[in-house]
């Protein structure tokens, strides 16, 4: 299997001129994470869901003073575009995935052929019968947050642990959603006005934007049925649960690429 069998085409684009808003909305009704930019027919860079939550939440002044229908592309976007050969395996794709940290590649030769995204791979994934188990991939650092706990305090943990997403626990310590960056971005960032705004504003709690009912999965179950799940709630992470019900860690997107990549070896 290589990267021009299962690569998104044709790829949906925006230039750098246009406004954060256009693209979010675009990316709202076509149900896609990720926008190429380009510029004159050439592919200048990307922009993502956590392009636009990671920037737009940033303290400077410049930031909070402008809604996102005045703020350019080219400000939110990331200008280096990764790129891979049609004829490259799962596997290389995967490492140059991990190894950069992005979430999709442009597919070029001579020409622009497409994009491969995680979610690209986690579809083709999905359909295999490798019997590799959540346990083997998932991480089993997980950050919590309580679902009375305020919008700020859930960006400070998010920022202060490096991660882009939580899940949200009830008093009786039982988890009962996940907040990510789609819901920051998303779910607290109206049209016309800065997120740093809204948060400001009204007092936002964790249990106001989590995602529920949570997903999950035992240790023992199969990652390609995660990868199921995945694809059919679109979801990007799920939860993995020990013998006693309580979370043991984690499956994200980037351990089905983890998994894939064992299926290589």
């Amino acid at each position: 299997m290589q990267v021009k069998d299962i690569m998104s085409a044709p790829v949906y684009a925006i230039t750098p001129a246009e406004p954060v808003s256009h693209a979010r909305n675009l990316m709202l009704r076509h149900k896609i994470s990720r926008l190429l930019v380009v510029l004159h027919d050439e592919p200048v860079g990307m922009l993502t869901k956590s392009d636009i939550g990671r920037r737009l939440n940033q303290a400077e002044p410049q930031w909070r003073r402008r809604p996102i229908d005045q703020i350019p592309v080219q400000l939110v976007m990331t200008k280096s575009l990764i790129s891979i050969y049609p004829d490259a395996t799962l596997s290389q794709v995967c490492e140059l995935m991990l190894e950069n940290s992005v979430g999709g590649l442009a597919v070029r030769g001579e020409e622009l052929y497409g994009v491969i995204t995680k979610w690209d791979l986690i579809g083709h994934f999905s359909q295999t019968t490798t019997e590799i188990c959540a346990s083997e991939i998932m991480s089993d650092f997980v950050a919590f947050v309580h679902k009375r706990h305020s919008l700020g305090h859930v960006l400070q943990l998010m920022e202060a642990e490096e991660v882009d997403r939580v899940v949200v626990l009830e008093y009786s310590g039982k988890a009962v959603g996940m907040i990510t960056n789609s819901n920051l971005t998303f779910a607290c960032m109206p049209s016309g006005s800065s997120m740093r705004g809204k948060i400001l504003e009204f007092p936002i709690l964790a249990e106001d934007i989590m995602s529920m009912p949570l997903v999950t999965i035992a240790e023992d179950g199969l990652a390609v049925d995660a990868a199921g799940m995945m694809v059919a709630e679109e979801i990007t992470s799920i939860v993995v649960l020990d013998e006693k019900g309580d979370v043991a860690g984690i499956l994200n997107q980037d351990s089905m690429l983890q998994a894939i990549m064992k299926m290589g070896e």
